[in-house]
């Protein structure tokens, strides 16, 4: 099915560059949830050429995450129900954001998780400390429900909280995720110990599926003075800003791949390979402009404000897999449920 589907979208990808005036309309559906719960994507475009073609594109991409997850989705109902040992009434172990992490830390070799978050606002160091205290009271909470309080022990669990009010004060995404870097690249050995420290701790993968990216080092959050106000609001929604730390923007990639292409190993290579498209994903370029958003145009800016309910353990889990940043991405202003 998913890969006849996808060639369905391509076919009309071609339809639309021969000036052809079609439309197309797919579901997809998330099928290891209860009914209630499943998430249904439609997807479709009924317009002039150059908007359809744009509209296509963006959907393949989405389309692609989502057939990538409704895989694994099969996969899991084909196997038999893990009882979690936190949740054994409620919620399986496939389910469980607390045993998932464990799993995970378990599979790294790792003994800490959590985010790095970074202040990027110093007006208020009373509304700072009760944004943060609001923060982790959202963690507690989480983890009753998952029965993971174990979790939350210290030298396990830790909101890295990175704060410099002569460079981070007012900071661009862009300049967090450049120190996020470099703070990643020495803090590995620091936290989680030698290589032979961890692979000493490290077991074998926590499951078929699992692509072996810890999201402590991938991942961070930003907190400036629009982000803290909601976290500390009565009223309003509560989000921070989740920054991909290994995200390039649309023209660094095009360049990048530009450089590989013309690298003299590489076109040797080339001449003898024979792409017949047997299920790797292309991504179609699409040049569509949406409103810059600190001075980037594309639609993924590499940052999204995420719901606080959920952020963690949930989300944090579920970013293990790559392809969630796609499906649950939203563009700014817009808030993604976590």
């Amino acid at each position: 099915m998913r890969r006849s589907t996808i060639d369905a979208v391509r076919s009309h990808l071609d339809l639309l560059h021969r000036r052809r005036h079609t439309s197309i309309s797919l579901c997809a559906v998330t099928s290891s949830d209860p009914p209630a719960d499943r998430q249904f994507r439609t997807f479709s475009c009924t317009h002039s050429r150059s908007h359809a073609s744009k509209m296509a594109t963006e959907n393949l991409r989405q389309l692609e995450a989502l057939m990538n997850r409704l895989d694994q989705d099969r996969a899991a109902l084909q196997r038999p129900v893990d009882l979690s040992r936190r949740t054994p009434n409620t919620i399986s172990t496939d389910s469980n954001p607390a045993d998932k992490i464990e799993r995970h830390l378990r599979a790294d070799g790792h003994r800490i998780w959590g985010f790095a978050v970074y202040r990027c606002t110093y007006t208020s160091d009373a509304a700072w400390e009760s944004c943060m205290q609001r923060i982790n009271a959202s963690v507690r909470k989480a983890m009753d429900l998952y029965n993971g309080r174990d979790l939350l022990e210290e030298g396990c669990f830790k909101l890295t909280v990175i704060a410099d009010a002569s460079t981070l004060d007012g900071a661009s995404t862009q300049a967090v995720r450049r120190h996020f870097s470099e703070w990643c690249a020495r803090m590995v050995r620091e936290e989680q110990g030698s290589p032979e420290e961890i692979h000493s701790r490290q077991h074998e993968a926590s499951s078929p599926r699992d692509w072996g990216m810890p999201v402590r080092y991938r991942f961070c959050i930003q907190i400036d003075e629009a982000s803290m106000r909601s976290v500390i609001s009565e009223d309003s929604e509560r989000w921070v800003k989740l920054i991909q730390g290994d995200w390039k923007s649309r023209e660094a990639t095009k360049q990048q791949q530009q450089q590989q292409e013309t690298r003299p190993e590489r076109i040797v290579e080339s001449q003898g390979e024979h792409n017949d498209d047997e299920g790797e994903f292309t991504d179609v370029e699409d040049d569509e402009e949406y409103a810059a958003i600190e001075g980037c145009t594309n639609e993924d800016v590499g940052w999204m404000k995420v719901q606080l309910v959920g952020l963690m353990p949930d989300f944090y889990a579920n970013l293990r897999d790559p392809n969630v940043w796609h499906i649950q991405y939203v563009r700014p202003p817009d808030v993604a449920t976590a």
